[in-house]
């Protein structure tokens, strides 16, 4: 139907206002289409192929390197025909100029705005597009440009057809109509839909509970006041209390009475500033049982936000169990390692035999000397003294290599104390002196001066000295007679602040099967030895924080070397 100027006269002013709001409505809609159909170049490189607009990707020079159906149907041609061809050879030539500015343009800002052109299909019909661009990197860093043809012939006749819409304004209430109604049932079925959404976030909370409920770490949820927010099932059997203890009250009643005292800090300064930095470590904490005992954790702190606020969480692992097996294991480790001291001053025996034997002998010899001078008429106390002064010498040393035996052979507790690893080695070398007068080794010291201290057990770390030792003397003893035999020692720091241990020596190295069982348990390269030397110290390099490696070549000799942490790289590993 058709609407004349006097049936426009004859409408009231409302009908006249419903007729623009349609007309309005119209044009949104098309405008909307317009959107729509740019919204498109965004789309992802699959739907290439398959999108309804013209797509062309060209090369830096304007080459035709991908064209899709769309495109091709547009122009007419095949996209045999239009690939590997320059695409301004399908554009009018009034309009090549317009089209090079236009690659020009978007090579340089790798974006433009819309340009309309004029094609060229097989037939010689003009076809008018609005063409939008864009340029960037292929995966192999090759220039390429993405163009988009929309048809706008439709979009003008879309325009054209829109005076005939007036005529339709009827239709166009009834059609709202059925739109309003369609709204009102979609509405339904979105009110269905959350109420549906509710039931399920219901059930997925319930599982979440029971999740949270059946887990064997305690979770522990507070919020930057430090008041605890929510509890699972398993902090009552770790802490004693019930969740309705809890849930309301600070996080200190859980923290050992030391950390409450500290109460502002926690509770403001460390939530603040500690805790980010800690965030998804696992951490060794203390905390306090409801009877007042102590129970070790392990904890980790996750930080979430939820309606505005932020909230911690801490989840607790009662790792008591883990550590009384630890206590156990470095009981077992410390009974081991005296047996292996043990086997160690059996096979030093004879040499410290000969280094306690000089002394005694000494000491014989000058109290000879001095019954010598006593028994002369004319005494000479300062000679008698003298000469008794040196005996004294004597029989102290052979005290003091005794008392190391002694110390060394006997069962102790682990204590760590701080030590200047080169006098260690200088105190633990001394023991093989005989060895190195009786086999002719050359012994070289090359300690860097003024390391860190480190924080050890002094005897343990002491035994794995006498253990690489001893394995270089017993392999040096294996070269030929007149063979030179050396073995240095050296210190130094690593850039991560771990001061390493290296005993060398010149002797017949390991052949590939011994590298690689050397250091497993009850392997061992001697007829007598019982494989446990290397293994042990290992163990106790580890136990330090440390570890234990080896170089070696037959024939070339072979380097032990264990490396042990100052207190700034365990500060570092372990950050408080």
């Amino acid at each position: 139907m058709t609407i004349t100027a006097d049936d426009i006269d004859r409408m009231s002013v409302e009908e006249i206002h419903q007729l623009i709001a349609a007309l309005t409505a119209r044009q949104n809609d098309l405008e909307l289409q317009n959107a729509d159909l740019r919204s498109l170049l965004e789309c992802h490189e699959r739907l290439f192929e398959k999108s309804p607009i013209g797509c062309v990707s060209l090369d830096n020079n304007g080459i035709v390197q991908r064209i899709n159906q769309a495109a091709t149907s547009l122009l007419g041609y095949s996209s045999q025909a239009v690939y590997n061809s320059p695409l301004k050879a399908f554009i009018v030539d009034d309009l090549q100029n317009v089209f090079d500015g236009y690659l020009e343009s978007l090579l340089n800002n790798q974006s433009a705005q819309p340009v309309n052109l004029i094609l060229k299909n097989q037939d010689g019909d003009p076809i008018s597009v609005e063409c939008l661009g864009s340029s960037g990197l292929t995966p192999d860093s090759q220039e390429q440009i993405c163009l988009v043809f929309n048809n706008i012939s439709p979009f003008k006749e879309s325009e054209k057809k829109l005076n005939e819409t007036i005529s339709l304004l009827e239709e166009n209430i009834r059609r709202k109509t059925a739109h309003l109604t369609e709204s009102n049932l979609a509405l339904k079925r979105s009110v269905d839909e959350l109420n549906h959404s509710r039931h399920q976030l219901l059930e997925r909370e319930a599982k979440l509970n029971s999740i949270l409920n059946a887990s064997i770490e305690g979770i522990i949820v507070i919020d930057t006041s430090g008041i605890i927010v929510s509890v699972n099932a398993a902090v009552e059997n770790i802490f004693g209390y019930s969740a309705e203890e809890l849930i309301g009250y600070s996080v200190n009643l859980l923290m050992p009475i030391t950390m409450r005292k500290k109460q502002d800090y926690y509770l403001e300064k460390y939530l603040r500033i500690f805790v980010p930095k800690v965030i998804g470590q696992i951490r060794e904490v203390e905390g306090l049982r409801k009877d007042g005992s102590l129970v070790p954790l392990d904890m980790t702190i996750a930080e979430f936000p939820l309606d505005g606020m932020q909230y911690y969480s801490g989840i607790v692992r009662d790792v008591s169990a883990r550590k009384l097996q630890e206590q156990q294991e470095k009981e077992h480790l410390e009974k081991l390692a005296h047996v292996t001291r043990l086997g160690l001053m059996g096979e030093m025996a004879s040499g410290i035999a000969h280094e306690v034997n000089q002394p005694l002998s000494a000491v014989v010899n000058y109290t000879q000397v001095c019954l010598r001078f006593i028994q002369n008429e004319n005494l000479d106390l300062e000679k008698i003294s003298e000469t008794l002064k040196k005996a004294n010498q004597q029989a102290l040393k052979a005290g003091q290599i005794i008392h190391s035996m002694r110390e060394f052979v006997k069962p102790r507790k682990i204590h760590r104390s701080t030590v200047d690893i080169n006098e260690l080695i200088y105190d633990a070398i001394s023991i093989f002196e005989a060895d190195f007068k009786q086999h002719l080794i050359t012994m070289r010291f090359e300690l860097t001066k003024n390391l860190p201290c480190v924080i050890i057990d002094r005897v343990q770390i002491e035994q794995v000295i006498l253990n690489l030792i001893r394995n270089s003397i017993d392999a040096l003893k294996e070269l030929p007679q007149f063979t030179q035999r050396q073995l240095s020692i050296e210190t130094s720091l690593n850039p991560l602040y771990y001061i390493v241990v290296r005993v060398k020596d010149n002797g017949p190295g390991l052949s590939p099967i011994q590298r690689e069982k050397i250091l497993t348990p009850f392997f061992t390269t001697k007829a007598s030895g019982m494989g446990m030397g290397l293994s042990i110290s290992r163990s106790l390099v580890e136990a330090h924080h440390g570890t234990l490696h080896f170089n070696s070549k037959e024939d070339k000799g072979t380097t032990f070397y264990f490396t042990l942490p100052t207190e700034k790289a365990l500060n570092g590993r372990n950050p408080t």
